[in-house]
C-alpha cells in the first residue's frame, strides 16, 4: 500500500512540476505542395529526395507526353492513373459541379495550370476578380506566361486583399510564412523578372540566378559562396527557394538558384544534380556562370558527400525551449509531498515493529 502510495504521489509530484513548467500563394486544397513549417513558425527545407519527387510529380503532371494511366507493375491486368492522370481526375470532377464555390474555382484554376493549360486555368477564374485567392491565382498564372508586369498586378491586389485566416490543407504557420514569401520573395522575384522584360536582362552567357538574396554568386570559392556572401543569407534560404520551385517548377533560373544554395550549404551532390539538369534538361550551357560552378561543384562531389545539418540554415530562434526554474511554491510542494510519505512510511515500520513484538513467543532483548 505505502508502495502504490508513492506511485501516486510521485505521479502528482510530476504533474505539478510539469503544470508549473508550463500569405499562401499558389495553392489547392487536395495537393498544397506546401513546404512544412515548424508550429513556432520556422519553415523547415524539404529533404532532397523528397523534394525532389515532388517537384517530379508537377513536372509529370504538366507533360503532355506523359500518360494518364499506366500498367499496375503488381498486377498488370489492371490500370493506375499517373501524376498527369491524377490531375486530369480532379479537373473533370470540378468541371462537372453545377455550382462551384470559390475555392473549387481556384483548386480547378491551379489543376489546369499544372496540367499545362494556362488559358483554361485563367477561364476558371474568369468571374473571380476579387478576395485573396483568385488573385494570387491569377498572379501565378500570369507569371508562369512570362506576363510579368500582369503577374505584378494581380499579385499587388491579392497582398491588398484581406487573407483568410484558415485555408484547407495548410495548417495557421504555413499559411503565415507563404503570406510573408508573397509580399517578400515572391514579390522582389516578379519585380526583378518585370524589371527584365521591360529591358533591363542581361544577355544569356552573363546571366546570374535571380537576385533574391543580396549576394553576389559570382563570388565563390570551389564552387561555393565565398563566406562573406555565405553570411547575407538569411536562414530560411533553402526553404524559400525550395517552395518557389514548387511554385515554378519549369523555371531552370529558379531551380538553378537552388542548385547554388545546396553548393552553399555544402551539398555538392545535391548541387551537382541540379545543376546537371539545368544544363541539360533546361539547355543553360550557354550560363558562363553556372558552367563553371558546375565544373567546380563536380569536383568536390565524390570527396563531400551530403551536407551534415549546417547552423546557417537553420533559424536562431528554432530551438527547445529550456524548461522554466520551478517556483519557490513548485519546491515547497514537492518537499511537502515527500515529506507526507517519508512519515508514511515511518508509522508502517513502528506498527509492524510493535506488531512483531506481540507476537506469542516473542521477548524483547535486553
Amino acid at each position: 500500500m505505502v508502495r502504490h502510495g508513492v506511485v501516486v504521489l510521485g505521479t502528482l509530484v510530476v504533474g505539478l512540476v510539469a503544470l508549473s513548467e508550463g500569405r499562401a500563394s499558389l495553392h489547392h486544397p487536395e495537393a498544397p505542395m506546401a513546404i512544412p513549417v515548424s508550429e513556432k513558425g520556422v519553415p523547415e527545407a524539404l529533404p532532397f529526395e523528397e523534394f525532389g519527387r515532388r517537384r517530379l510529380v508537377l513536372l509529370n503532371a504538366g507533360n503532355p507526353k506523359w500518360p494518364l494511366e499506366n500498367t499496375d507493375p503488381r498486377d498488370p491486368t489492371k490500370k493506375i492513373r499517373t501524376d498527369r492522370g491524377v490531375v486530369k481526375d480532379r479537373i473533370d470532377k470540378r468541371l462537372a459541379l453545377r455550382n462551384r464555390s470559390e475555392l473549387d474555382s481556384v483548386a480547378l484554376a491551379v489543376d489546369w495550370l499544372r496540367y499545362g493549360q494556362a488559358a483554361e486555368a485563367t477561364s476558371a477564374l474568369r468571374d473571380q476578380r476579387r478576395e485573396f485567392l483568385p488573385n494570387i491565382t491569377h498572379a501565378h498564372i500570369e507569371a508562369t506566361q512570362g506576363n510579368w508586369d500582369r503577374a505584378f498586378q494581380f499579385l499587388d491586389i491579392a497582398n491588398e486583399e484581406r487573407p483568410p485566416k484558415e485555408i484547407p490543407g495548410l495548417k495557421p504557420q504555413e499559411l503565415a510564412w507563404q503570406l510573408k514569401l508573397n509580399t517578400g520573395p515572391l514579390l522582389k522575384l516578379v519585380r526583378l523578372r518585370m524589371g527584365e522584360a521591360r529591358g533591363d536582362k542581361p544577355a544569356p552567357e552573363n546571366e546570374l540566378p535571380d537576385a533574391i538574396f543580396p549576394v553576389n554568386f559570382a563570388n565563390t570559392v570551389d564552387g561555393a559562396l565565398a563566406p562573406a556572401e555565405r553570411a547575407k543569407l538569411p536562414p530560411d534560404a533553402l526553404a524559400t527557394v525550395q517552395q518557389l520551385v514548387l511554385w515554378f517548377p519549369h523555371d531552370p533560373r529558379l531551380y538553378w538558384l537552388l542548385g547554388e544554395l545546396y553548393a552553399a550549404k555544402g551539398d555538392f551532390i545535391a548541387a551537382r544534380k541540379i545543376m546537371d539538369e539545368c544544363v541539360g534538361t533546361f539547355t543553360y550551357s550557354n550560363r558562363k556562370v553556372l558552367m563553371q560552378h558546375r565544373e567546380a561543384v563536380t569536383k568536390v562531389a565524390d570527396t563531400k558527400g551530403p551536407a551534415s545539418d549546417d547552423p546557417l540554415f537553420v533559424q536562431p530562434d528554432d530551438t527547445p525551449v529550456p524548461a522554466p526554474p520551478l517556483s519557490l511554491g513548485t519546491v515547497w510542494i514537492y518537499f511537502g509531498v515527500v515529506g507526507v510519505v517519508a512519515l508514511f512510511a515511518a508509522v508502517r515500520a513502528l506498527l509492524r515493529l510493535r506488531k512483531s513484538n506481540d507476537a506469542p513467543g516473542v521477548r524483547p532483548s535486553r
